[in-house]
C-alpha cells in the first residue's frame, strides 16, 4: 500500500473514531431495559440487573392461550385446538419486568435500541421454533392517523430487523388498516374482537397467496388483533400464518382449561367459527 493510501486510511479511521466518541458523548450508551448508562465497549446490551430479570419463554406453550403443555408439533392445547386462525405463536419473552419495559421504551419513547434488542431475541426464537421455515414477514399495520402521531410503526421496525437478521423478505404494504379503532387496553376480549371486526384488509394478496406468512407485532395480549389479521391473510390465500411477537401476556390456567374470553376466529368468511 502506498504512503498516500496509508495516510488516507489513518485519517478515515481517526475520523470514524472521533465520530463514535462524539456520538457517545452526545448520546451516551444506555441499557434499553432501564435506561442506565453503560460502558460504550460493553459486550452485553442490557445491564446485569435487566439481564437477570429478563424471562425466557417456557416450551412448549399453547399457541392459543399461552399455557404450557401443548404437544408439539400441533402447538395447541386440547381446549384451543381448532379454535384459531393462527397456526403458531413465537415470542421473545413474557410481557413482564424488563421485557415489558423494553416494549414501552420502544413503543412510546422511540428507544430504537430497545427495539433492536427485542428484534434480535425474536429472530433467534423464530429461527429455532419454526423448523418449517417462513416465506415472508408481514407487520401489523397502524392506522395512518396513529402512524402520523407516533412517527413510526413499531411492528414494521421489528419485522424489518427480524427479516434482515434471518434473510427473509418483509411485505410492508401487504396488510392495511381500514379503520382507526379505539385503544384496546382495558377492553374485554369479546369487546376487542367486535372493535376489530373489519379493521384489516389484505392490499397485496399476491404477496401472501400460497405462502407461509409470519405476522409480526410487539405484544400479544388476548390475541384479538392477531386473529383478525390472520383471518384476512388466510382468506387472501396464505397457506399458513404464524404470529411472531416481541412479548406475550401469559394467561393463567383455570380449572385445567383455557381462560374464558380467549377470542375465537375473527374476520374469517369460511368455516363454522367465522362469526365467533
Amino acid at each position: 500500500m502506498s504512503p498516500v493510501a496509508q495516510l488516507a486510511r489513518r485519517i478515515a479511521a481517526g475520523a470514524a473514531n472521533f465520530a463514535a466518541d462524539a456520538r457517545d458523548l452526545i448520546f451516551p450508551p444506555h441499557c434499553p431495559g432501564c435506561g442506565a448508562r453503560r460502558a460504550a465497549d460493553a459486550e452485553q446490551t442490557l445491564c446485569p440487573g435487566c439481564r437477570r430479570d429478563l424471562s425466557t419463554p417456557a416450551d412448549p406453550l399453547c399457541a392459543g392461550c399461552g399455557i404450557a403443555g401443548a404437544a408439539a408439533p400441533a402447538n395447541f392445547c386440547p381446549s384451543c385446538r381448532g379454535r384459531f386462525s393462527r397456526d403458531a405463536v413465537v415470542f421473545a419473552a413474557p410481557y413482564a419486568g424488563t421485557a415489558k419495559e423494553l416494549v414501552h421504551r420502544f413503543k412510546y419513547r422511540a428507544d430504537f435500541a430497545a427495539g433492536r434488542f427485542l428484534a434480535d431475541r425474536l429472530a433467534t426464537r423464530v429461527d429455532s421454533a419454526l423448523p418449517g421455515g417462513v416465506d415472508v414477514l408481514v407487520p401489523v399495520p397502524l392506522h395512518r392517523w396513529r402512524l402520523a402521531g407516533r412517527g413510526y410503526n413499531q411492528a414494521a421496525l421489528l419485522a424489518r430487523d427480524v427479516g434482515r437478521r434471518l434473510g427473509l423478505p418483509v411485505a410492508l404494504a401487504a396488510l392495511g388498516r381500514t379503520g382507526n379503532t379505539r385503544t384496546l387496553a382495558g377492553l374485554h376480549p369479546d369487546e376487542r374482537s367486535r372493535e376489530l371486526r373489519g379493521a384489516f384488509t389484505v392490499r397485496r394478496p399476491e404477496r401472501v397467496a400460497g405462502l407461509r406468512v409470519l405476522l409480526v407485532d410487539d405484544v400479544l395480549t388476548t390475541g384479538a388483533t392477531a386473529e383478525c389479521c390472520c383471518g384476512v391473510l388466510k382468506n387472501a390465500g396464505a397457506r399458513w400464518v404464524g404470529v411472531a411477537v416481541a412479548t406475550r401476556v401469559l394467561l393463567p390456567l383455570r380449572d385445567g382449561v383455557a381462560p374464558r374470553g380467549v377470542p375465537r376466529r375473527v374476520g374469517m368468511s369460511r368455516g363454522p367459527e367465522a362469526s365467533g
